[in-house]
């Protein structure tokens, strides 16, 4: 019998960054969007590697918004 295994992952930005994820919803939220964390993270992610980094600090509310926001599409 093979013993099953999960990649660990070393790098779970659900709970090193609970804060700025929490944070980044409430930013959407303020302004009329609703994001959930798992979309606020890979937006993050995605906005954080175009500049090679792991995870980008929060800059203002404005910044935050503005460079996460083409991340998202609207849906019905």
């Amino acid at each position: 019998m093979l013993k099953k295994l999960k990649f660990k992952s070393f790098r779970n930005h659900h709970f090193e960054y609970t804060k700025d994820i929490d944070r980044i919803v409430k930013i959407f939220a303020d302004r009329g969007y609703e994001i959930s964390q798992e979309d606020a993270v890979w937006a993050w992610e995605s906005y954080s590697d175009s500049y090679a980094a792991g995870w980008m600090c929060l800059g203002s509310d404005d910044e935050v918004f503005e460079d996460a926001f083409h991340y998202f599409e609207e849906v019905e």
